[in-house]
C-alpha cells in the first residue's frame, strides 16, 4: 500500500469513533439519524459512472474492498478508479478521493483534491461538500468527484 492509501485509512478509522458529519454550504449538517439504524456490508455493492443523463457508463464491484482510491491514472499512480477517461478528468486529481469501509459502513472522503468531492444524499436529495471529515454514504447515494457522476448502488 502507498503511503497516501495508508494515511487515507488510518484517518477514516479514527474518524469513525467520532461523529461523522458533512458540510453543506459551509455550515454543519449531521448525516445521523436520531435513532440509530442498521447498516449491512450488502448495502453497497457497486460503484457505477453515470454520464450526464444518468445513463450508465461503467462500474466497478465493491463487494469484499475495504479501501478504494478514486482518481485518474498518472506516473506511478496506483488507483482503484480510475476516472481518466472520463468527460471531466482534467478537473480529477490523481488521488482525488477515498472510498472506506469500516464498521458495516462506507464513507467517502476528500484527499485534499482541487475541485472537491460532493455528495447527494438518497435520503434527503441535498448536496453536501466533504471537508476535513469522512462521510457516510449509503446506497442510492450520489458522489461527484469533480463535475463526474458515481452511483452507489
Amino acid at each position: 500500500m502507498t503511503p497516501a492509501l495508508l494515511l487515507a485509512v488510518a484517518v477514516s478509522m479514527i474518524w469513525t469513533l467520532y461523529d461523522l458529519l458533512c458540510f453543506k454550504g459551509g455550515k454543519e449538517a449531521e448525516l445521523y439519524p436520531t435513532e440509530p439504524e442498521v447498516f449491512h456490508a450488502h448495502g453497497i455493492q457497486r460503484l457505477i459512472l453515470l454520464d450526464q443523463e444518468g445513463k450508465p457508463i461503467k462500474s466497478w464491484d465493491l463487494q469484499g474492498k475495504v479501501s478504494q482510491i478514486i482518481g485518474k491514472a498518472g506516473q506511478d499512480q496506483e488507483l482503484d478508479i480510475d476516472l481518466s477517461d472520463c468527460e471531466y478528468s482534467s478537473f480529477i486529481d490523481f488521488q482525488h478521493a477515498a472510498l472506506n469501509f469500516c464498521l458495516d459502513q462506507w464513507y467517502v472522503e476528500d484527499l485534499g483534491s482541487q475541485n472537491g468531492v460532493k455528495v447527494r444524499k438518497v435520503e434527503d436529495g441535498e448536496c453536501y461538500r466533504v471537508i476535513h471529515r469522512p462521510c457516510r454514504v449509503v446506497a442510492g447515494d450520489i458522489l461527484y468527484i469533480a463535475n463526474t457522476k458515481l452511483l452507489l448502488t
